[in-house]
């Protein structure tokens, strides 16, 4: 079998990279909306790359290289790689990832970064022999909502309001606080709150600015503002949990949850967490999948207690490199 081309890529390629990543992970699906929303609202100052392999005129694998805009390390640089399955086997990955380390050679990466989920033994076996190693665990977790355990529904809402505390969506804050205004306190809180939120070893939380946290949300397809849910005390924001469409027309995804410092210890994040599972029932879905890392002991009790239940983890992997020759 001979090697396949490789090229940059470039956005007229966006049309067969969806279907690339839909049929590589059917489970994981993606569209072109999405797809294209991510490269217009790319930071133009972080590292980025993408180089596609082709046979026949045919796209049939990528690789990455970004760097995460939600981390202070400039000089870790996250990876993929990802080939058709038709095409795997073939020496398609290794064409890939050899050209992709040449392509990332001017930026020096002292160390580089990836996903793959814990049943994928073609990937993991991959990313084994290139000495990359597991530094975190994501554990996926999937609730059926016929199956949403309602024991602690009234116990977290009645903690909440006694407390004092208003939950509603966050397009009804918006209403009551203008626009701008919620997104300036939205920002805030999850930089207050998300300093709590576990990360790989050696990274460290770097908030982006005001106007690039709304640009990563505001317009993309998938984000619903009736589909996050607020809690807000004398119109201050102090708690989130998101829902994320999908795709799949069964499903939701939850984004972050997240509760301010000062506020702990009310129920808010069970309450949210209800009033978002609530709506997801409320609008016909059939299931609700979030993920946590493996160390966010709080947050997973709140999941095992709503009845979620463990679907294959993703595992982040990481490999140190020793100079650029």
């Amino acid at each position: 079998m001979t090697l396949p081309l490789i090229r940059a890529s470039t956005a007229a390629d966006l049309p067969a990279l969806v279907e690339l990543h839909n049929a590589a992970s059917p489970d994981q699906p993606t569209t072109l909306a999405v797809q294209t929303f991510k490269e217009q609202s790319r930071r133009p100052e972080l590292p980025f790359g993408r180089l596609v392999a082709e046979r026949s005129g045919q796209v049939c694998g990528v690789t990455t290289f970004s760097r995460n805009g939600w981390t202070a390390e400039p000089d870790k640089l996250g990876v993929s790689v990802t080939v058709h399955p038709e095409h795997q086997g073939q020496g398609v990955g290794r064409a890939l990832y050899d050209a992709l380390l040449a392509e990332m050679r001017p930026h020096r990466p002292i160390a580089l970064s990836g996903t793959v989920r814990e049943d994928n033994a073609v990937a993991l076996h991959f990313a084994a022999s290139r000495r990359f190693t597991e530094v975190a665990r994501d554990q996926e977790v999937e609730l059926l909502l016929s199956q949403l355990e309602p024991s602690m529904r009234q116990w977290a809402l009645d903690g909440a309001a006694a407390a004092g505390y208003t939950l509603l969506t966050f397009g009804e804050y918006g209403r009551q606080v203008g626009t701008d205004a919620a997104w300036q306190r939205l920002h805030a809180l999850d930089g207050d709150a998300g300093r709590d939120v576990p990360l790989p070893p050696g990274d460290t939380l770097e908030t982006p600015t005001l106007e690039r946290y709304r640009q990563t949300y505001d317009g993309h397809p998938n984000f619903d503002p009736e589909l996050w849910f607020v809690a807000e005390k004398n119109g201050e924001l102090v708690a989130v949990s998101q829902l994320w469409g999908s795709p799949l027309p069964d499903l939701l995804n939850t984004g972050f949850t997240g509760v301010a410092r000062a506020h702990r210890g009310h129920r808010l994040a069970w309450a949210l967490k209800y009033r978002a599972l609530d709506e997801a029932v409320r609008r016909g879905k059939v299931r609700v999948r979030t993920a946590n890392d493996a160390l966010n002991l709080p947050m997973r009790r709140i999941n095992a207690g709503l009845g979620f239940l463990p679907i294959p983890a993703y595992l982040t992997l990481s490999l140190t490199l020793n100079g650029w020759a």
